[in-house]
């Protein structure tokens, strides 16, 4: 048997875990341009919707990082809740016409 404890193993590299931060950073510039030259609601909809993601990938990239057990478990409840606002948004704006 080994005596390697869970907490001191590297789940994702440094290099491969900056690189992921930069792409991700990157992408939330992107997204907030497009949020804030969107013509119209459903533009901003999905450009906010798109950030929510965004924010989700980097608490999974730390919580990989940091070997958070509860990171997961807290995107997913995020995930829910992002899904139903989404849905919510959709159908006023449906509802209220052009």
């Amino acid at each position: 048997m080994s005596n390697v404890s869970s907490s001191s193993i590297e789940l994702l590299p440094a290099p491969v875990l900056a690189a992921s931060s930069a792409m991700i950073a990157i992408a939330v510039v992107c997204v907030l341009v497009r949020f804030l030259r969107g013509p119209g609601a459903p533009d901003r909809i999905v450009a906010v919707d798109l950030l929510a993601s965004l924010v989700m990938a980097g608490l999974i990239l730390s919580g990989l990082a940091g070997n958070d057990p509860y990171a997961l478990q807290i995107v997913l409840g995020f995930a829910v809740i992002l899904f139903l606002g989404t849905v919510a948004l959709s159908r006023h704006l449906d509802r209220s016409g052009p």
